[in-house]
């Protein structure tokens, strides 16, 4: 029962349109109900022929503008003392 319809589907992805389509799909050697989810143009009635699930989609939404964490405080930083110990002398 696959290949026919397989064969019908990628027919329908090359050719532009078909005018009798309801003709075509009538000659077909498949079931009834593909035959109706073909006419009905119904994908999910046509992946349960062909025995899968429907499709699934997940979107994410991530505003932009959330607000970032905040890990320290500006101001409340400690004093830093200047270092005392003197560096290596730039002219050795």
């Amino acid at each position: 029962m696959t290949t026919p319809l397989i064969a019908f589907l990628d027919t329908l992805g090359r050719q532009p349109p078909m005018a009798d389509f309801e003709a075509n799909v009538a000659a077909l050697d498949v079931d009834a109900p593909t035959r109706e989810a073909l006419i009905a143009r119904d994908s999910e009635a046509l992946a349960r022929a062909f025995g899968t699930a429907p499709a699934m989609w997940c979107a994410v939404h991530a505003p932009e503008d959330e607000p970032k964490p905040i890990d320290d405080v500006p101001g409340d930083e400690p004093a830093r003392e200047p270092d005392q110990r003197p560096g290596p002398d730039p002219s050795h």
